[in-house]
């Protein structure tokens, strides 16, 4: 009698400690990439605007082969005068299955006027275990952990080449959580139909998608309203490739834009990289 009491007791433990399976989950998309599934090793430039008034900055994206894993680098930096309003840097590596585009790991660090911004993030099947660093300019640095019992998620640029697989026919929706910091989001990425966007002096068919953005609680998995962005549309290349040409997105400091300028495909050594050292990422302590 004893021992099945002690086996109720730890099972109610066990229980509590895990959330339950959010309503949510249900409209998740499935994991498994769509047709459009090669990505071809590139380097992808952008300009950024900021409420259709200055260039706000510059970015850059590559993707390249790293043994069994895609490696995705992106940078990102305020430039020109709006650099004077809000210096910022940032720069991204995102590891992925490149047999099935799933996020492996993922290492992030922004810099701005106040603070320096560390993540080490490891995608697992069943959950993702976070390192976040704050070195502030003043002060001495703060390291924590955090564990999310969700999974599989996706990193910021896996959701892309995910989202790029698909077959994208008009009106088909995409949900996917996605964890492109710290914090987990449920994105839902609706294909609003084809326009023409002029690049290069050229008129491009492109395939125009809607993104809506909600948070997640890393450890009751509620979501609530997303404030910080209110509305997105990216416009995506109706071709092979598959790039994106435009974003446009109305954030809480306004209007932000972000536009392609160039495009280099990628051959010989300059399309394989390596994989970051250490891939590990510590869980918090058992409480």
């Amino acid at each position: 009698m004893m021992h099945r009491l002690l086996l109720l007791l730890l099972i109610l433990i066990h229980s509590r400690a895990l959330p339950q399976v959010p309503e949510w989950a249900k409209d998740i998309t499935p994991g498994t990439a769509g047709t459009h599934f090669h990505v071809p090793p590139c380097e992808i430039t952008f300009e950024l605007g900021w409420n259709n008034w200055i260039t706000a900055g510059k970015a850059t994206l590559s993707v390249r082969e790293a043994e069994n894993f895609w490696r995705a680098d992106a940078t990102a930096a305020s430039t020109g005068f709006a650099r004077t309003l809000w210096k910022y840097d940032c720069a991204m590596t995102s590891i992925m299955h490149r047999a099935d585009l799933r996020a492996h790991f993922l290492q992030h660090q922004e810099t701005d006027s106040e603070e320096t911004c560390r993540y080490r993030v490891s995608f697992e099947k069943q959950r993702v275990v976070t390192e976040t660093l704050v070195q502030p300019v003043q002060g001495k640095p703060a390291v924590s952990s955090a564990l999310c019992r969700y999974g599989p998620m996706d990193d910021i640029l896996s959701v892309i080449l995910y989202v790029r697989s698909q077959e994208l026919r008009n009106g088909q929706k995409i949900s996917r959580v996605v964890q492109p910091w710290d914090k987990p989001y449920l994105t839902t990425f609706e294909v609003l139909g084809r326009e023409s966007l002029r690049f290069n002096g050229k008129n491009h068919p492109c395939i125009k998608v809607g993104l809506k953005i909600r948070k997640i609680d890393r450890e009751t998995l509620a979501l609530s309203a997303y404030k910080k962005m209110k509305t997105a549309t990216i416009w995506v290349s109706d071709d092979a490739m598959r790039v994106p040409i435009e974003m446009h997105a109305e954030v809480f400091v306004g209007y932000m834009s972000a536009r392609m300028t160039g495009i280099k495909m990628l051959e010989g050594g300059s399309a394989t990289a390596k994989l970051p050292r250490n891939m590990t990422v510590d869980p918090p302590p058992s409480k």
